[in-house]
């Protein structure tokens, strides 16, 4: 926004739009922190904070567009007039919603609804919803209390807790926390760390150079954990698994026997409980913790 030699101001554009027959709101917002929750009746509300010149402010609008079932906001600023905060209150009835932005963090609260959030650089917290798609190239993702997710981000972490369906997660150089998961996950990582706790179902942890923790808590569905050299540490405290794990050029640390041939592979494998469920652990170069 350029500012030079202008009066800055600041003001609240508000509106009420009724959407009985909406069932997807697409929000795209160019920048400033983006807040959505829920409406108490069949409406549309939104309340967006302009920062910039008063005769610019005066002049700028958002737009609302119809497509059908689907309703569209764009909220966008220019170099004249800034976008600094969005708060958009959506009906109970719409079943999905997408909310894009360059510049702006976007927190989605208490929607029983799909979600997608997609950011360049900022923050996204989703809690309370169906089924979340979440991308971000930089920023934090935490996905909290819904049914199903998918988050993907380069250089950001990711947190997804207490998910009652499945998740799926590719990281770069981040990172990725995964707790209370009632169904599976699945993690593809190059070299960011990935750390898994009490997952009911099966899991496949996939990593290049990144370490990987996973700590089984009860019941849990078996499944692999793979990396290139990146290191294994694994929590059987709580478990009845077979368990089989092996390393090209690492080392497996373990109160159980390891057999090894010289400077060849690493290779161990054991049961715990009555073993109802299998979980491989493979390394090319990482070494394998097991407690």
């Amino acid at each position: 926004m350029r500012t030079e030699g202008v009066d800055i101001d600041f003001r609240f554009v508000e509106d009420v739009q009724r959407i009985d027959h909406v069932r997807r709101i697409v929000l795209r917002v160019s920048e400033g922190d983006i807040t959505v929750t829920k409406s108490e009746d069949a409406n549309l509300y939104y309340s967006i904070e302009l920062e910039g010149a008063s005769s610019e402010i005066d002049t700028w609008s958002c737009r609302l567009r119809h497509a059908e079932s689907i309703a569209i906001l764009d909220v966008i600023g220019n170099e004249f007039v800034r976008i600094g905060k969005c708060t958009v209150y959506i009906p109970q009835h719409v079943s999905d919603i997408e909310v894009h932005s360059s510049r702006g963090s976007i927190q989605v609260r208490d929607l029983q609804s799909n979600v997608l959030a997609i950011t360049e650089r900022s923050s996204i917290g989703v809690r309370a919803a169906k089924f979340v798609e979440a991308s971000s190239v930089s920023g934090a993702i935490s996905i909290d209390r819904c049914e199903g997710c998918s988050a993907r981000s380069i250089d950001g972490m990711i947190r997804c807790s207490r998910i009652s369906g499945s998740v799926q997660v590719e990281i770069q150089n981040g990172s990725a926390f995964i707790d209370q998961v009632e169904k599976n996950v699945a993690v593809v990582s190059e070299q960011g760390k990935v750390s898994v706790r009490d997952v009911r179902g099966r899991i496949r942890l996939i990593s290049n150079r990144g370490d990987i923790e996973f700590e089984v808590l009860g019941l849990f569905g078996g499944g692999e954990i793979q990396t290139y050299s990146g290191d294994v540490s694994v929590q059987l405290e709580h478990s009845s698994v077979e368990f089989r794990a092996e390393t090209l050029s690492g080392r497996i640390d373990t109160i159980h026997s390891v057999n090894a041939a010289g400077m060849g592979p690493q290779r161990c494998a054991f049961r715990t409980g009555d073993g109802a469920r299998r979980l491989y652990v493979k390394s090319v170069l990482g070494d394998i913790e097991v407690n």
